[in-house]
Order: structure tokens, then sequence, then C-alpha cells
């Protein structure tokens, strides 16, 4: 295995089909699909399932794109950092965030640093909270921003000066959105749009005080703007952090609950991990902000 077959690989999994990519990479469809075999052969498993006019990832093929696209990712991150010019700051900062009002915070340190070093550049890598964990833990991105306990067997870490509070965001026609604040049990007989992340961690089962099988759940998910859409289109009351939706323009409501569900934003980076001159100088500037030594 080699960086030029994975790269490959990863065009086959685009594109579908061999003679496609092979046209795309401007070599022959035989070498390429020698390629292929020989991956194959030597992790002992099939990667396609060859079709007449396509071909489809195996589930081990699913497993080697995802950690092919790491690789080729962490060596173009490797080689931007090492043909830096270490006399002036300069290169990208590479930030894994699911949305969190906190970005705030790390945009106001990189506007600092970008003001005295303007080749510098802050690029996001969106996901939800857990693809956060594997993007930092594999070296893909520098930084990321995690909701709730890390582990700090693996992470360093400090806590943001942000929580994400839940609200109920709901259309202002629903007579709940008369009360000031909403309650598990107002909201239970409800249709609800919930937060994958914190159906998965289990703290809304424990906010509810009900299993979750119990409650009529007619959507979810890992993106606020998503949910809603989803309030809008009439599926139900989603739970959202209540400062990332903009609502104000719009026919809905977005209310405190009771008893409140706030989680903790850290800025987390692996244990160990050795930065460049940029990042190093993006997160002295945030703890100085924050007063963390």
């Amino acid at each position: 295995m080699d960086l030029q077959q994975l790269q490959n690989f990863l065009v086959i999994a685009q594109e579908e089909n061999i003679t496609h990519a092979a046209e795309y990479l401007h070599i022959s469809q035989p070498a390429l699909s020698r390629q292929i075999q020989a991956l194959e052969k030597e992790f002992g498993k099939p990667l396609l399932i060859r079709e007449a006019k396509k071909v489809s990832l195996t589930k081990d093929g699913v497993l080697l794109r995802k950690r092919a696209a790491e690789i080729t990712n962490l060596v173009t991150k490797t080689n931007d950092e090492m043909r830096a010019d270490h006399h002036e700051l300069d290169g990208d900062i590479l930030l894994g965030v699911s949305e969190t009002d906190a970005i705030q915070v790390i945009g106001r340190a990189a506007s600092r640093l970008i003001s005295q070093y303007p080749k510098v550049t802050l690029k996001l890598r969106n996901g939800n909270n857990e693809s956060i964990l594997s993007r930092v833990n594999s070296g893909v991105v520098d930084l990321g921003l995690y909701f709730g306990q890390v582990d700090q067997t693996v992470f360093n870490s400090f806590a943001l000066p942000r929580l994400n509070r839940f609200g109920a965001l709901l259309p202002k026609q629903n007579p709940l959105a008369t009360k000031g604040v909403i309650t598990p049990d107002d909201l239970v007989p409800e249709s609800l749009i919930l937060y994958q992340g914190a159906l998965d961690d289990g703290s809304l089962a424990e906010w509810f005080q009900r299993d979750i099988a119990d409650l009529k759940i007619t959507g979810t998910f890992d993106m606020y703007l998503s949910a809603k859409k989803m309030v809008e289109s009439g599926l139900g009351i989603a739970l959202v952090f209540d400062d990332l939706v903009d609502y104000q323009d719009s026919d809905l409501v977005c209310r405190p609950i009771a008893p409140e569900i706030a989680i903790p934003v850290s800025l987390i980076w692996k244990k160990y991990q050795i930065f460049s001159e940029t990042v190093q100088a993006l997160l002295t500037l945030v703890k100085q902000s924050m007063g963390v030594d």
C-alpha cells in the first residue's frame, strides 16, 4: 500500500466506475485495476463489488475509503506545514467544529492573529460531535471544539466560557409557546425532533426521566439549521441549542426548558501533539484570552 494507491482508490470510490476513474487519472484501466487487485491481495479481502457498469464498496472498502481520506488529508497538511516560511507565520489552522456559539472565542483570537500575519487562514472542518474526536485523534485537524466530558487520557483540553443550552423550538401558534418555561411533562405528548448526539449519550433520556422508546420522536438531527427546517415543515418541536437558531424573523419561538440542560464546550487537542508555529500561536492567544496557563 502506498499513497498513490490510496488516492486512486478514492477516485474509484467517487466515480463508482474504474474506466471513468482511469480516464480522470490519465492512466490505463488495466493498470488501475491491477492496483486495486494488489490492495485486495494485501488486505486479503475484497474492496469492491464489481458489476457490469459500476462498482460499489464492500464494508471493508467503506472503511478503507474513510482511512484513505484521513491519510491523504494528513499528508497534505504535513506538506503544507513543512513548506511554511518560519520567518513569518502563515498556513492553515484546521479546526474541527460542530455547531456552537463558542466558535466566536476562537474566531476572535484568529482575527487578532491574522491581523498581524495575513497569510494565516482558519479553516473549519464541520462534523458531528463524535467525528470531531476522531479527526483530532487522527491528526486530520489541529484542534477541535467538543461538547461534554473530555477523555483526559487521550486529549488535552480546557473549557470555553460558553455553555450550550437547550431550548424548545416550536411554532408560535403551538399552545406551549405561551409558557415561560417548558418541562419534560409538557413535551412527552408532543411530536419531537431531537439531537442525535444527546440521544446517543443518554442525556435526553435522563432529562425526560423516561425510556426514549416512550417518546414520540418524529425526527433527529445533527445540524441545527436542519432542525429549524423540520419544525417549519410541521414535523414537531425541536430541542436545540437556543443561541444557534435564528428564528427572530420567522413564525417560531424558542422557549427555555426546565430543568436546564447546559453542556460545556471544550477546546481539545491530542496529547503530545506537536503543533506548527501558526497553530501554537493561535492556541496561545486563546489561552491568554481565557486566562489559562
